[in-house]
């Protein structure tokens, strides 16, 4: 039985890989950690959890922590071009005519994580 389970685990992870390598991952780091090291509060001493983030042509894969968190694309010249919030679903499809490079910005709770996107 525990060898049936084992076998089981590793075909689920080698799939749930398959499904990742379609996608590209969009690299995100925190810009902002909003109320914190402000008003000498202390900054938070655990790490700030990145999110995971795919992105397959215009199609946006988010985990399930991004659930109602707002998106933002703005484009090189600072205008935002898009802006939407993330229902259960954690898939967001972005308007096929956007093109070139874009910097993605998602705000969850007291944290704005940024990345960039190409299109």
């Amino acid at each position: 039985m525990k060898k049936l389970f084992f076998i089981f685990v590793l075909l689920s992870f080698n799939y749930i890989s398959v499904l990742q390598a379609e996608n590209k991952p969009v690299v995100l780091h925190p810009a902002t950690t909003n109320g914190h090291g402000s008003d000498n509060r202390p900054k938070p001493r655990t790490p700030i959890a990145i999110p995971d983030v795919y992105l397959d042509e215009y199609t946006l894969t988010f985990d399930a922590s991004c659930i109602g968190c707002t998106i933002t694309l703005v484009d090189e010249d600072e205008n935002t071009v898009y802006t939407t919030m993330i229902d259960e679903t954690c898939i967001v499809e972005l308007p096929n005519n956007l093109t070139g490079t874009f910097e993605l910005q998602l705000v969850r709770g007291s944290i704005t994580f940024v990345g960039t996107i190409e299109l």
